[in-house]
């Protein structure tokens, strides 16, 4: 099944001494009294930055929610710095072309997700959110772009013939530039490993071309999920970012 719904992830590096943790609540609460749109939302932490992993149905539902907290943003970005934040969207091009406007001047990285996007299993609705997202980002050098996009169908193939298929919620490549992402959810650890597995071996020929250092890799989810992961992750320099009890789907 093709998918496309539309993923922010918004960073804030918080400044020493200042406390975040108490506004999470309030901001759920936002949440489910907001527009049916959202899909997911949860505040993560790692060390003292704040990341809040949403995800939409449609655009229509990041503008809605970017107008139900308004304010509270505001307050937040007055507080912080808005050098201290940072934001990634992914979504189809006509989704990130209407955002633009309203995402563009802070400062917003645009992904433009590719058509072959995987939507697997069925995401939940209205529990406790205690998914895993892994975001993948290479840098491809100049020249290399459409070899390395040559790949995908690849991966998307594995992906949905594998194991893992059954705990894969999404999955999905999307370009920014010389940056390609792989945006992944998974319902737990153990689909994340049968992922691994199905890849097994395919991950080193994209590696080649970006590269030693070329991979970044960041990893959400509640901890005893992630913590599973650790092991294999941590070598390839995996970011863990331990996600909120609050955490719901909508």
């Amino acid at each position: 099944m093709a998918e496309n719904h539309v993923s922010l992830a918004v960073i804030f590096d918080v400044p020493e001494g200042k406390e975040f943790r108490s506004k999470f609540g309030g901001m759920y609460e936002k949440v489910k009294a907001g527009t049916a749109e959202t899909l997911y939302y949860g505040f993560a932490v790692c060390g003292n930055k704040v990341l809040v992993r949403e995800g939409y149905a449609t655009v229509k539902g990041v503008l809605e929610h970017g107008k139900e907290v308004k304010a509270e943003f505001e307050a937040i970005e007055s507080e912080v710095g808005s050098d201290k934040i940072r934001m990634l969207c992914m979504g189809a091009n006509s989704d990130l072309e209407m955002l633009k406007p309203h995402l563009g001047p802070r400062g917003a990285r645009m992904i433009e997700l590719d058509s072959g996007a995987l939507a697997i299993a069925a995401m939940p609705k209205g529990c406790k959110d205690d998914h895993i997202t892994i975001l993948v980002e290479f840098t491809v050098p100049a020249g290399k772009m459409d070899e390395f996009k040559a790949g995908f169908s690849k991966f998307y193939g594995a992906t949905k013939g594998g194991a893992g298929a059954s705990g894969c919620l999404y999955y999905g490549f999307g370009v920014e530039g010389n940056s390609v992402f792989c945006r992944e959810g998974y319902t737990d650890a153990v689909a994340c490993a049968k992922h691994a597995e199905d890849i097994k071996g395919m991950l080193e020929e994209p590696l080649k071309v970006v590269g030693e250092g070329g991979m970044k890799l960041n990893v959400v989810g509640p901890k005893a999920e992630i913590d599973k992961l650790r092991e294999k992750l941590e070598p390839r320099g995996a970011v863990f970012w331990e996600l909120d009890e609050g955490a719901l789907w909508r």
